[in-house]
């Protein structure tokens, strides 16, 4: 008789393990849904119609507008996937391989590049967003998901804390 306690015992104590297993379980799966499911409703949200893009590229001018400022025009440098390019990463990009492109350049823009300190710049991707019909939207991309093509490349190039030079490509 003793040892059918004990062995009743036991399962009760396998019972209450199967059961916080199970809750620690559930509990996992509702927080992993609701993460993808903010992380669509995100994306979704971060769709920029055509029109809002050049206008909000509009708004930035060369030589007045603040890097600081960028964020509140739309182009938040904080966001994941904005390339932030360095003296070197600039240079690689403006000179690749010869000096006719860099003589070519806007004065200003020349003039940040000969000089590495206090001289960097910012690259927002965009890619058209899926399932926009007539109207043309973009939402930001990866560096892994910008080699695809028909996006959309946006080079703001600061120095000494304003935006002296912008590129828009692609569009």
């Amino acid at each position: 008789m003793r040892d059918r306690r004990h062995s009743l015992r036991g399962d009760r104590r396998f019972g209450r393990r199967l059961g916080l297993w199970c809750t620690g379980a559930v509990l996992i799966l509702f927080l992993l849904a609701t993460n993808l499911w903010l992380q669509s409703q995100s994306k979704a949200g971060t769709d920029v119609p055509l029109a809002a893009l050049q206008a909000a590229y509009a708004r930035v001018v060369p030589g007045e507008t603040p890097a600081s400022e960028l964020a509140q025009l739309g182009f938040d440098t904080g966001r994941a996937g904005v390339r932030r390019l360095s003296y070197l990463g600039l240079m690689e990009r403006f000179a690749p391989g010869d000096s006719a492109a860099f003589d070519r350049l806007d004065p200003e823009a020349r003039k940040c590049l000969q000089t590495p300190e206090g001289c960097s710049a910012y690259l927002f991707r965009l890619r058209r967003a899926g399932g926009s019909g007539g109207e043309a939207s973009f939402g930001f991309v990866s560096a892994a998901e910008a080699e695809v093509p028909g996006v959309v490349e946006l080079l703001f190039l600061i120095h000494d804390g304003r935006v002296i030079y912008k590129a828009m490509q692609g569009v």
